[in-house]
């Protein structure tokens, strides 16, 4: 029987829903729009297996590339069906076998795994990346002697396998054994031999060596190390001489500078990379095989552009009175057709004939530029809009349901002065990234200007880019990839100045890169497959710059994509698209001159393909809905023309249509993802674009679908999705990104979720547009029911986890055993409120149900309220923001069987949907509704209105949450007992009662230390949700993903072990958790209490919690470190050694948090993880 504490492998479900989750994955439960090729029929090659070209071959590839595609994604559900799939089309093929069975040991399935993975090493004996694999297991296991045998085996069958070889190292060392040190160094030389200049390397064979006093060897190394050292930190360079010194005097105690060392390093980007050569990212369990290990590779290549790509031209629409200046190609609903829009100095047409003529501010002789139209939906209904900018100023348009356009440039509330501004164009932006899309106005001639979205259909002009005059053009994207998208401005002198976005709409000017000079024209992309977004920049002589982040913000590099196509002249516009859907970004420049389009090879180069006379481009949309690229302008004389797509190549392609969540009750994301990123993979192939726009489209050369899709919101937030087909709509999830750490406790049969724990202390937390949240209360109380605890082999299990966006500074965790007589009921006060509850056990009688319960609008809810039972009072619709609502209150009596002579409290049950730092910037710069806590009122002496009785209650603090308000005092004799609780937040009651209070001196309590605290990685529990009306709860017997779900905030975290001493007391040492971490407690049980009496518990923990919101202070990154001598956050962070905390304990960053954790996996998304080789052939054997 398995251990009932240990989450188990979902793989133990009916084949039925498998197969459910199969036909979802592949796509089949929808309609498949991608063009396919013909099918050929089977054709079995010599070995038995079936051919390329075959049916079942087709379906091998798809099924494999998305199993292996989900995997490096950490999407659970899809790889598992997709694997599943793939083992069935194809039992001969080990790499499937294998690849299952590496999620399976995620999941912690090892026997699953140890299954697959035998039937893989059947069908593939001599498979180093299985016997790695193999090694793994048996390690995850704790058969470390079995892990080194397999081990051996992979570097035996591969000696280029660089991660057996280090893993090796690790294992033999650990066995403790009498030759284990020396074998452990002999291994470690040899991997140095390979990887001669890797410093992760180079500081594990100095430690070993070192720790044999093996001064040769160290001095070798050490000098080694020496040749790198100029390039390290100050600090690391004091420590390293400190170690050349003791190489020479006394090598075991060298040990200790070598670990420091490499703690110092570990933040440095030299050091990263070096490491990811040898050991898989920090919380990533193995690699998964990326290539079939006995069929045929199928094409894993971009494809070859279509070197027969014309343009056939042709008018579109009507000509206008006067001759166009400008075109604006645009989905007006996001899902619908693309409309095509004409504008000039006088007015702005549609082009299908539709609505009137909208007046552009224009004057005569200055007619719009390239970026005087801009659709966008700045009000958030899923509906375009139009800003118009030109020499007579700005001009607002809202679109109504009907699709006419409405002026609302009133409503703006801007000043005159700014309406009236001579302006060349207009960009879109969320710069303060609070889920609603921002203005950015280019002066024609003067200072960059900002109109801040305050939401409620009014803006604010804020001087942000105000460095930046005579703008011209303007992109916005994350060029750095640090998950908050930058700003570049490009100047009427062909100047640049990029913006680096420091969150909460701050900016830093970074150093562009020298040398250029003569811009005219900006898009982004990742123009070569990389992962990284590029800033492309082009000159007056057509040649495109392709400039790409080094170093993480440090540095540039600048090469040119495209070498003098020719000059386009004025009014230069650079535009990126897949025109041919061979899988890779393609180029087009144009100008008044006229213009170039620049296919890319594959090969990272392009090719210069022929351009449409008589047409000049100003937008590539699909303008007939066939799938290819069309081109959108103007031909002779300004009349609106198209040049629709043709080629020779019947490649396939991806429209993707992000959609931000639903109007209401969220807030968070604008209404199309603008700023976000979308990563499609097929096959190996992947490719990035940001969101520009309601539809992205993406070529997919030869592959006949996608495998995965991932979207990471301009929020970040990520999901993904696999429904293989070629119109994809993503919607998305609401789902909470911060919050606290999840308490859980074993009950007698299983671990299973309590409540949230340590909510009360979020650190750098906006509560509007302008203040930060201190920290009042960093103790936090909880009750655990007796019936969720239970005692086993002694000993009460307790476990804490990190699963949100979130780093976590645990510093005291302890358990209080409350044991009460029969009949009576203990509780904690579980409010969040600016004056905090008194932490206590506060005793009562038995709760009675409320007798009667309405709400505002006189219904009947008293059924609703009356038990715990999981139906919430939900009454109260949704408000745009996520967490507010409307105004709105629940009223109730108190029955007759309840004492009016005796102290009562009223006993709510219940949860929030609580809002997070974006949302509370964004509701703090409108003039609409703010948050109100609770409010207690009762009948006025009249009986004819209410009265408030209890002010600033506050709210739940999280989920399954009960809050206790006194009563004493509120009702005159005789009187009514009636109540009401009033709120305008999102507050999901389960049961109102009412309860007797009984003196807290009869309770027992003992406040019990941990036994053991351990901390480990653990993952992700899989979250559920009822209903609309039900908080996400996780399901702790399974996990829902392993990897890096989160951009994590980057810092060291604690190391996994025993971190008692951290915990004992609250003395700012503290465990410093991740995302995907648990904290394991075990409490010695006391005897049961006696005959008569009960047994509750009270979980008591301090600490705080910082999220990743890009609006929460100091997101970014684990520092600075919060003390308890310290109520506010909001010293900026700076080097470790000079914060106050780790000055105070440097021990514990030598002892305890020497875990360095990036974003890096969140990062490269979906892209493959490739085995890194040695720069060098070698066979030397271990």
């Amino acid at each position: 029987m398995s251990d009932p504490t240990t989450p188990r492998s979902s793989f133990a479900r009916p084949l039925a829903l498998a197969l459910a989750a199969i036909l979802v994955c592949a796509g089949l439960a929808g309609v498949f729009l991608l063009r396919r090729g013909e099918i050929m029929p089977a054709q079995p090659a010599a070995d038995g297996l079936p051919a390329p070209g075959s049916d079942v071959y087709r379906e091998m590839v798809s099924a494999f590339y998305e199993g292996v595609a989900a995997l490096d994604a950490d999407a659970v559900e899809c790889a598992k069906a997709a694997l599943a799939r793939a083992t069935e089309l194809i039992p001969g093929e080990p790499a499937a076998w294998a690849d299952l069975a590496l999620l399976k040991l995620r999941l912690g399935d090892y026997d699953g795994a140890a299954a697959n993975l035998e039937r893989a090493r059947g069908l593939a004996p001599d498979s180093g990346a299985i016997a790695r694999l193999l090694g793994l297991l048996e390690s995850r296991r704790g058969q470390f002697a079995e892990a080194i045998t397999h081990l051996r085996r992979a570097v035996e069958l591969d000696a280029g396998d660089l991660k057996s070889r280090f893993a090796l190292v690790k294992e033999v060392e650990r066995q403790a054994d009498p030759d284990s040190d020396a074998e452990a160094l002999r291994l470690a030389v040899a991997l140095s031999e390979l990887l001669p200049d890797n410093v992760v390397v180079l500081l594990e064979r100095a430690r070993l060596a070192a720790k044999q006093g093996e001064s040769q060897t160290l001095g070798d190394t050490v000098e080694r190390l020496g040749k790198l050292a100029p390039s390290w930190p100050s600090k690391a360079q004091e420590i390293y001489a400190e170690l050349e010194q003791a190489a020479k005097t006394n090598p075991r105690a060298a040990a200790t500078r070598v670990v420091f060392l490499r703690n110092l390093l570990l933040p440095t980007l030299p050091f990263r990379q070096a490491l990811t050569t040898v050991e898989t990212p920090v919380g990533t369990v193995g690699e998964p095989i990326t290539k079939f290990l006995k069929l045929a590779q199928p094409p894993l290549v971009v494809a070859a552009p279509d070197e027969a790509l014309t343009f056939t031209v042709e008018p579109t629409g009507e000509a206008g009175p006067t001759a166009a200046v400008t075109i604006v190609a645009t989905p007006l609903t996001g899902d619908g057709p693309t409309t095509l829009f004409a504008a000039d100095a006088e007015s702005v047409r549609r082009l299908d004939k539709a609505g009137t003529p909208l007046p552009f501010p224009g004057r005569p002789g200055s007619p719009p530029s390239a970026h005087g139209v801009l659709a966008i939906d700045w009000n958030s209904d899923y509906l375009l809009d139009l800003v118009l900018a030109g020499a007579g100023g700005l001009k607002v348009y809202q679109q109504k349901e009907d699709g006419t356009f409405t002026d609302v440039t009133a409503a703006t509330k801007l000043d005159p002065a700014v309406l009236g501004a001579d302006l060349f164009g207009a960009w879109a932006a969320d710069v303060e990234m609070d889920g609603d899309l921002d203005l950015v106005l280019g002066a024609r001639s003067g200072k960059t200007t900002v109109l801040r979205n305050n939401g409620d259909g009014s803006f604010t002009a804020i001087d942000l880019f105000g460095a930046t005059n005579d703008l011209r053009d303007f992109v916005w994207a994350d060029l750095d990839g640090d998950g908050d998208p930058d700003a570049a401005l490009l100047d009427a002198k062909g100047g640049l100045r990029i913006e680096s976005n420091e969150r909460a709409g701050k900016y830093q000017p970074r150093t562009a890169p020298e040398g250029l000079a003569a811009l005219t024209a900006l898009a982004v992309a990742d123009l070569n497959g990389d992962g990284n977004i590029d800033l492309l920049a082009m000159r007056a002589d057509g040649t495109v710059l392709q400039i790409t982040d080094r170093d993480e913000g440090k540095a540039w590099d600048t090469v040119e994509a495209v070498r003098s196509p020719g000059a386009v002249g004025d009014g230069a516009r650079l535009l990126v698209a897949d025109l041919d859907n061979n899988g890779a970004p393609d180029l087009v420049g144009w100008g008044s001159t006229g213009g170039w389009i620049q296919l890319a090879d594959g090969k990272g180069g392009f090719r210069a393909s022929t351009a449409p006379a008589g047409l000049s481009v100003f937008a590539v949309a699909d303008l007939n809905d066939d799938g290819r690229l069309d081109l959108a302008g103007l031909a002779e004389k300004g009349h609106p023309a198209r040049g629709l797509g043709r080629g020779s190549k019947d490649y396939h392609w991806l429209a993707v249509r992000p959609r931000g969540a639903k109007t209401f009750g969220d807030g968070r994301i604008n209404s199309f993802g603008l700023g976000g990123e979308v990563q499609v993979r097929a096959g190996l192939l992947v490719q990035k674009q940001v969101i520009t726009g309601p539809i992205l489209h993406i070529g997919l050369g030869e592959n006949l679908g996608f495998d995965i899709a991932r979207i990471v919101w301009p929020n970040g937030t990520m999901q993904t999705e696999c429904h293989n087909k070629a119109d994809l709509v993503l919607p998305a999830e609401q789902r909470l990104k911060g919050s606290c750490p999840f308490l859980y406790a074993f009950d007698g049969t299983a671990v299973r979720f309590v409540t949230d724990f340590i909510w009360r202390s979020p650190l750098g937390l906006r509560i509007n547009a302008q203040d930060t949240a201190g920290v009042a209360q960093t103790e936090d109380w909880v009750k655990i029911r007796g019936d969720q605890l239970a005692a086993k082999d002694g000993f009460y299990d307790v476990r804490i986890t990190a699963e949100l966006w979130e780093t976590h500074y645990w510093d005291h965790a302890s358990l209080m055993v409350v044991d009460h007589p029969s009949g009576t009921e203990v509780f904690v006060d579980e409010r969040f409120a600016r004056q905090p509850p008194r932490l206590a056990v506060h005793s009562t009688g038995p709760p009675h149900p409320v007798a009667s319960a309405r709400d505002d609008q006189g219904r009947d809810v008293t059924e609703a309220v009356a038990a715990r039972d999981g139906r919430y009072l939900d009454d109260f619709g949704r408000g745009f923001y996520q967490g507010v609502t409307r105004d709105h209150w629940v009223e109730v009596e108190i029955g007759d069987d309840v004492p009016r002579d005796r102290p009562l409290r009223l006993v709510a049950y219940g949860w929030i949907h609580p809002t997070d730092s974006s949302i509370n910037v964004a509701i703090g710069q409108g003039t609409g509704i703010k948050p109100q806590g609770l409010i207690l009122e009762v009948p006025t002496p009249d009986g004819g209105g209410w009265k408030v009785a209890r002010d600033d209650l506050g709210f739940p603090a999280g989920k399954n949450k009960t809050i206790l308000v006194d009563l004493d005092g509120l009702f005159a004799p005789g009187a009514p007992r009636r109540l009401r609780l009033r709120t305008n937040l999102e507050i999901y009651w389960d049961s109102l009662a009412v309860a007797e209070a009984a003196p807290e001196t009869t309770l027992k309590t003992q406040r019990l230390p941990p036994e053991s605290a351990e901390f480990r990685r653990r993952g992700y529990s899989l979250m559920t949700q009822a209903n609309a009306s039900s908080p996400e709860l996780p399901d702790y017997g399974t996990l829902g993903a392993t990897g890096q779900p989160w951009r994590d905030l980057i810092g060291y975290y604690t190391r996994y072990g025993d971190v008692r001493e951290l915990l004992e007391k609250v003395d700012d040492r503290y465990v410093i958790a991740n995302a995907g971490d648990e904290l394991a407690l075990r409490f010695p049980a006391p005897p049961p209490p006696p005959s008569g009496w009960v047994r509750d518990f009270v979980m008591i923990g301090d600490g705080w919690n910082k999220d990743g919101d890009y609006n929460t202070a100091f997101s970014k990154t684990v520092l600075p470190l919060p003390s308890h001598s310290q109520t506010s956050y909001d010293a900026p962070p700076g080097a470790l050694e000079d914060d106050p905390v780790y000055r105070l304990h440097p021990d514990d960053w030598r002892q305890y948090h020497t875990r360095y954790v990036t974003p890096s996996d969140f990062q490269d998304g979906i892209r493959p993880r490739l085995e890194n080789r040695p720069a060098r052939k070698s066979e030397s054997k271990p």
